[in-house]
């Protein structure tokens, strides 16, 4: 393992995943700066290490990493939400990647981190679990989110190529969750009637914030660069989740079902998902984790069924 790098810079830094590390980094002795950079505004607990920058990802950037002599990048900035206007999250998923990886390169950083996506593996009737890092991507057509992460993973696995003496980490994570969570899944699983695909109950895995933090301070020393899935100990069934937080699933036909979701979305009756989204919880999609416990010596404190319970 290597040196702590000493200056720091994060994207999406008041974002969920941006607060935890932000934090955390502010309490290693070896990190003397965070540069922090979101178009929203900073989190309250960020400390006197921080230097905030209210900055759209999109916009010129080289230069300010050079003002603070950043060592490393975290880039945590994109577009969570489905989208619906897809060519405008493109602009920041993958055009604004391709934009400060060219950044880093002229600033003279070397070590780069990106959280992308278990959903890059694809939910699809074939599936046969578990992923590891080996298997090829194969995002359900349509489903941006996924699309998007496996082209950023493209412009980070060149960059690291070109670079001499770069380290780009990639965690393929799962679903991640923690007391603060405000995402679309949990909203979801609050549904007192959950309609559900007939017959179908895959399971699920999910990442505790804190786990994803170690995972992200595994990555500022890490020697090995490279694609890791990271995840939650076990998996945790579909409708057993919806029975965790005390609801009722709906069976509905899988088809019907992903034509109801379609509708509503193009509709915009709900925002949480486009037809093509049910696949998720039609399909497996679980990952391996054991290069990454081998390799880089992580291992998650929680389990998946852990960190759902983190949210109760």
């Amino acid at each position: 393992m290597g040196n702590v790098p000493a200056r720091i810079a994060v994207t999406g830094a008041s974002g969920f995943f941006g607060r935890h590390l932000v934090s955390h980094l502010a309490g290693l002795e070896q990190v003397e700066s965070i540069l922090a950079m979101d178009i929203r505004q900073p989190a309250p607990e960020f400390g006197e290490k921080v230097i905030f920058v209210q900055r759209d990802v999109r916009a010129p950037i080289e230069q300010i990493l050079v003002e603070h002599g950043v060592q490393a990048v975290y880039h945590l900035a994109y577009v969570v939400r489905p989208p619906r206007d897809v060519v405008e999250a493109r602009t920041i998923n993958v055009d604004a990647t391709a934009a400060l990886l060219r950044a880093c390169t002229a600033a003279g950083i070397k070590r780069f981190v990106y959280p992308s996506s278990a959903t890059v593996y694809g939910a699809h009737a074939e599936n046969a679990e578990p992923f590891t890092e080996t298997d090829e991507p194969k995002p359900n057509p349509g489903f941006h989110y996924s699309i998007d992460k496996v082209a950023a993973e493209s412009l980070i696995e060149r960059w690291a190529a070109e670079t001499d003496d770069a380290v780009a980490i990639t965690y393929r994570g799962c679903p991640v969750l923690g007391p603060d969570t405000e995402n679309f899944i949990l909203n979801t699983l609050k549904m007192r009637w959950l309609p559900v695909p007939a017959f179908a109950n895959p399971t699920m895995q999910f990442l505790h914030i804190d786990d994803q933090t170690a995972a992200f301070d595994v990555a500022l020393t890490a020697d090995t660069g490279g694609i890791y899935n990271i995840a939650g100990g076990g998996a945790v069934e579909w409708r057993k989740m919806i029975s965790m937080f005390g609801n009722r699933p709906v069976p509905v036909p899988a088809r019907l079902l992903q034509l109801m979701t379609a509708a509503t979305w193009l509709l915009r009756l709900q925002n949480r998902s486009p037809g093509n989204g049910v696949n998720f919880i039609r399909y497996p999609w679980t990952m391996s984790t054991d290069l990454i416990k081998t390799r880089l010596g992580w291992t998650p404190e929680y389990t998946s069924e852990q960190a759902l319970l983190a949210v109760k």
